[in-house]
This record gives C-alpha cells, sequence and structure tokens, in this order.
C-alpha cells in the first residue's frame, strides 16, 4: 500500500466530522445523565414503596431503565470513538452490542402474550445476524498480522 496524503477537502471533512461529533457526544453526556436519572428514580420508587415487592411489571420497568442507560453510555462510547478519529473494528464491535442491548431490552419488556411468532423470528434472526458479525470481526482481527 502506498502512503498517500490526505487531501484538502478530506483533511476538511475529517475536521468536521469531529467537530460534529463532539456536539453529538456533549449531547449523549446529557442523554446519559437523564437515562441514569430516570433508573434512580424507578429504583427509589420501587425501593420506597409501601409494599416494597418486586412484581414482573416493576423488575420489566427496572430492567428497561438499566438498559437504557446502558445502552445510552455505549452509544457515546462509539461517538467518543469517531471524535478520537478511531474508524477501525473497534468502533464496529461496539455498535453491534449497542444492537445486542437493543435487542435484550426489546425481549425483557415485551409482553409475551403480545408477541407474534413473525415477531420472535425477527428478533432470532437479528441476534444471529449481530452474533455472525461479532464473529467475523474476531475472525478477521485474528487473521491479520499485527
Amino acid at each position: 500500500m502506498s502512503d498517500r496524503k490526505e487531501g484538502p477537502f478530506l483533511a476538511v471533512y475529517t475536521w468536521f466530522e469531529r467537530v460534529v461529533s463532539g456536539v453529538i457526544l456533549l449531547g449523549m453526556v446529557g442523554v446519559v445523565i437523564l437515562a441514569t436519572y430516570s433508573f434512580l428514580r424507578t429504583l427509589v420508587g420501587i425501593t420506597l414503596a409501601e409494599n416494597a415487592t418486586l412484581d414482573y411489571v416493576q423488575f420489566q420497568t427496572l430492567f428497561d431503565r438499566v438498559l437504557a442507560a446502558v445502552i445510552a453510555v455505549e452509544l457515546a462510547h462509539s461517538i467518543r470513538q469517531m471524535v478520537a478519529g478511531d474508524h477501525g473494528f473497534g468502533q464496529l464491535r461496539t455498535v453491534i452490542s449497542i444492537g445486542m442491548l437493543a435487542v435484550v431490552r426489546k425481549l425483557i419488556v415485551l409482553e409475551v402474550d403480545q408477541a407474534t411468532g413473525g415477531f420472535l423470528l425477527g428478533i432470532a434472526a437479528a441476534v444471529a445476524a449481530l452474533a455472525i458479525g461479532l464473529v467475523a470481526i474476531r475472525w478477521i482481527e485474528n487473521r491479520r498480522p499485527d
């Protein structure tokens, strides 16, 4: 491979991409704070309730809030990688992890009696595709010389 220098347009675009990513990252900090606050508010509300038992609906709500916060943190991490200019397999792995978390979150809040066979097949296909993506990334990384 030849070492070619970045042209002026690509240099400006790279700068533009990092500035926009930085602005989005600042917004994601707010989203992470809100998601964490929502989780803590739900946790305190369940804990301080008169009958302080955890029924299934409360369990679903609590884990929905936890996974929303984790997804927000992972998305912020992915955007931070963009700001840093890290466009490698690490960023792709982060995006696939976010997809897996989103599928798990959907499964947790899913009302089983309202799920159709087609929907469940779609969820299974999404999980399989994401898993294949992770395996492919690991396979490629293992084959690359250091």
